[in-house]
C-alpha cells in the first residue's frame, strides 16, 4: 500500500501519457486499486482465457476492453464527508431535453399498453462544459459522496474517461455460486411509500434473472426485499443466489442486459431501445469489473459519465411500465443525474 498523495500522482502520470488504467473502490471498502496494463479490444467471448478488468459497452455485438494488469497498486481510503449534500444541481440541458423527454416517454407508456412489452428502460445523456478540474480530482470527489457504491475511473487513449458510482452488481462468481441482485425503482425520501407501481418493476426484475438462470443454475434462491440507499436516493432490491458449473462468460452472456438495465421481454426491450433512443449508449448500462474464466465481480455500469476534453456527459436512465407517469419519470431521471452532476459540481 502507498501514500494517497503518490497513488494519485501516479493516476495522474498515467493520464497525462496517454496509458490505459483503472482505478476502482468496491462499495464499503476502504482500499483504493489502481490497474496498469495493456488493454485489448474485443467481446466477451474473446476473453474467456484470459483475466483482467472488463469494461464491456451495452450493446453485447460492440467490442470492449479487457484490461489485464502490470502494474497493482493500492491506497488506504479515508471517508471525510459525512453527510450527502441535497443539493440540487440544475443545468440549461434541463430545460431543453425536459419536453423531448415527456414525449418520449408517454409514447413508451402507450407503446406497452398496445403490445407484448412489459417493461422499457428509457434513458437519455445530459452534456455539460466543464471546468479545469483534473479527472483524478473528480473522482476523489465520487468517492467521498458514494462510499456505499462500485466507484471507478476508466481510461482508454481510444474512449477518454469513463467515471462512475454503480449501486448494482451484476454478478459475482465464486467457487461455483452466483450472488446477483434485481435493483428497480427509485425515490428521493425515504420516508415516502412504495407503490404498487414500483414494487411490480423491481419484481418484473426479479422474475426475469430467475428464469434466465434457470437453464443454467440449480438451488436458485430469492431473498427478501429491502430499501436500499444509493447516493441521495433509495431503491427496492432482492439478492438472489444460485449454484451453477458454467463459465463467468456464459452467464453474463444470460443476464446481461438485465431488465433494470433494458425491460421485458428483453429481446423486445432491446429492439425498442435500439429504434427510439436517439443517442448511442456505448458503456452506459453495459458492465465493468474483475473478470476470469470461472470467478467475477462484476457491476453494471449505471450513474456513469464521461469525459473527453472539457465536455462531460452524464448518462441517466429509468424503467417505464403500463403504470408509470411521464413527468414523474422526468424528476426521477433528474433525481438520478445528481449522483454525477454533484461530483462536478463545485458549490
Amino acid at each position: 500500500m502507498i501514500s494517497q498523495f503518490k497513488f494519485y500522482s501516479n493516476l495522474n502520470f498515467y493520464l497525462k501519457n496517454k496509458e490505459s488504467f483503472v482505478v476502482y473502490k468496491k462499495p464499503s471498502h476502504n482500499k483504493v486499486i489502481c490497474l496498469r496494463g495493456d488493454a485489448v479490444d474485443g467481446q466477451i467471448n474473446d476473453f474467456d482465457n484470459k483475466k483482467g478488468f472488463l469494461f464491456m459497452p451495452f450493446d453485447s455485438e460492440k467490442k470492449g476492453y479487457l484490461l489485464t494488469p502490470n502494474i497493482t497498486t493500492e491506497t488506504e481510503f479515508q471517508l471525510k464527508i459525512s453527510n450527502n449534500s441535497n443539493q440540487q444541481v440544475s443545468i440549461k440541458e434541463f430545460n431543453s431535453k425536459k419536453n423531448s423527454y415527456i414525449n418520449f416517454i408517454e409514447k413508451t407508456i402507450n407503446d406497452i399498453k398496445s403490445s407484448e412489452l412489459e417493461k422499457v428502460v428509457c434513458s437519455s445523456i445530459f452534456n455539460v462544459k466543464l471546468n479545469s478540474n483534473s479527472s483524478i480530482e473528480y473522482f476523489k470527489k465520487l468517492l467521498q459522496l458514494n462510499h456505499d457504491a462500485f466507484c471507478y475511473l476508466f481510461y482508454h487513449p481510444e474512449i477518454g474517461v469513463w467515471i462512475g458510482a454503480s449501486p448494482e452488481k451484476l454478478i459475482d462468481l465464486n467457487n461455483n455460486i452466483i450472488t446477483t441482485f434485481a435493483l428497480a425503482a427509485t425515490k428521493k425520501d425515504m420516508n415516502q411509500s412504495w407503490t404498487d407501481k414500483e414494487f411490480r418493476e423491481q419484481k418484473i426484475v426479479e422474475e426475469q434473472i430467475v428464469n434466465d438462470l434457470g437453464s443454467v443454475c440449480t438451488n436458485i434462491e430469492t431473498g427478501a426485499l429491502q430499501t436500499v440507499k444509493a447516493g441521495n436516493i433509495f431503491h427496492l432490491k432482492s439478492v438472489i443466489k444460485a449454484r451453477t458449473k458454467k463459465s463467468s462468460s456464459t452467464i453474463i452472456n444470460i443476464l446481461h442486459p438485465t431488465p433494470a438495465v433494458a425491460g421485458t421481454p428483453k429481446s423486445k426491450a432491446i429492439n425498442y431501445i435500439n429504434q427510439m433512443e436517439n443517442y448511442n449508449r456505448s458503456f452506459y448500462t453495459g458492465f465493468m469489473g474483475l473478470f476470469e474464466k470461472n470467478s467475477c465481480d462484476i457491476y453494471v455500469n449505471i450513474r456513469c459519465a464521461k469525459i473527453v476534453d472539457d465536455n462531460l456527459s452524464v448518462y441517466v436512465g429509468g424503467g417505464i411500465t403500463k403504470d408509470s407517469n411521464a413527468l414523474d419519470e422526468w424528476t426521477e431521471i433528474v433525481n438520478k443525474s445528481q449522483t454525477m452532476l454533484g461530483v462536478f459540481h463545485n458549490g
